[in-house]
């Protein structure tokens, strides 16, 4: 039976805090109750636009979202290959649902997520280098992927002085992690630096200087030493880059779902990475209310009426938060049950 199960999730976050968990909760609801009253005028229009939504484009953009997830799944898996390890695709996948479902339900989510692909990634025969190896390649393979789409989408878009600084910002965060992926497997480079990190940190926290130096030194060389070859970069890359492309098909499959007027690739796509850049600034489970708020904004400052660009974002949210959420908690659910039979039957 796998370590981290829906239980062993509750009873972490029933040790922390009461009293932090009481204020967190009364914040949490006030924001949403204020975002409702704000927004209510404009969602209570955008729904009347979703009963009329086309069908065909609302699968498709069903269909798209969870080609996303799968994509992010098999980029993993092609990490996970280079480790050693060999999983089958479909666990792969059904790990990506829980653990999306964990990084945005629970607080703290992306702690709980990594720690599940962590765990599960063990039980299924993963060395702890090869499990660490594929949660943080997958992470700046991500990030570079997200940076390539918003560097053509700002060179696309014109010249310009937010276009010309997204282009700036982009390159950098291309080149930084192309040599971050390009320098893993050199380990004196990776130490020296990871060590002056840690003596500060050390000192801050006045501790030893070398205090946990040891440590760090074997699991950068552990890492180091998986030295995936130049076709698994370049096939986990297009695993990851085709996550946020299919993810931008469901959003702009929901844009023609809803009939919405003056679309554009270009529009959705600045709509999109706008979203997706305002989640880091969100305390929210999902970026509720802040995604949102700067999705429809974009979308309206492309000439959408502001009902059509409620009921666009409504929609592509519903699908790609609320059912995607729901399959992972599903998925877990009967991932659980099984486990615990197979611990029974084990026992008796």
């Amino acid at each position: 039976m796998t370590e981290f199960t829906a239980r062993a999730t509750m009873r972490g976050w029933a040790r922390r805090p009461s009293a932090g968990r009481r204020i967190a909760g009364v914040v949490l609801i006030a924001v949403l109750l204020v975002e409702i009253v704000l927004a209510a005028p404009y969602f209570g229009g955008a729904m009347s636009d979703l009963y009329r939504s086309n069908l065909r484009w609302l699968a498709l953009a069903v269909v798209a979202q969870l080609l996303s997830i799968s994509a992010f799944a098999r980029g993993q898996n092609r990490l996970l290959s280079a480790g050693g390890a060999h999983v089958p695709t479909r666990r792969m996948v059904a790990m990506t649902y829980i653990a999306n479902a964990l990084s945005v339900s629970l607080p703290g989510g992306v702690a709980w997520s990594n720690g599940y692909v962590f765990r599960r990634l063990r039980s299924w025969g993963a060395t702890v280098p090869a499990a660490g190896f594929t949660i943080l390649a997958s992470a700046v393979l991500s990030t570079l992927s997200f940076a390539l789409l918003a560097l053509v989408c700002a060179v696309l878009a014109g010249s310009g002085g937010l276009s010309s600084l997204a282009v700036i910002g982009g390159a950098a965060i291309v080149a930084i992690a192309a040599l971050i992926i390009r320098r893993h497997h050199k380990p004196d480079l990776l130490i020296r630096l990871a060590s002056r990190a840690l003596t500060r940190a050390n000192r801050a926290l006045r501790r030893a200087p070398d205090a946990g130096l040891a440590g760090l030194r074997t699991a950068i060389g552990e890492l180091s030493a998986i030295e995936p070859r130049n076709r698994d970069w370049l096939a986990a890359f297009s695993f990851a880059e085709l996550n946020w492309i299919a993810d931008l098909a469901c959003l702009v499959a929901c844009f023609h779902a809803v009939g919405g007027s003056g679309s554009s690739l270009i529009l959705a796509t600045a709509a999109y990475i706008a979203g997706k850049a305002a989640s880091s600034l969100s305390l929210l489970p999902g970026g509720l209310g802040v995604v949102d708020a700067a999705m429809i904004f974009a979308l309206t400052q492309g000439g959408v009426s502001t009902l059509s660009a409620a009921a666009i974002v409504l929609l592509y949210r519903l699908i790609s938060l609320a059912l995607v959420v729901a399959l992972g908690w599903l998925i877990l659910a009967i991932t659980w049950t099984g486990d615990r039979r197979r611990a029974a039957r084990a026992g008796s």
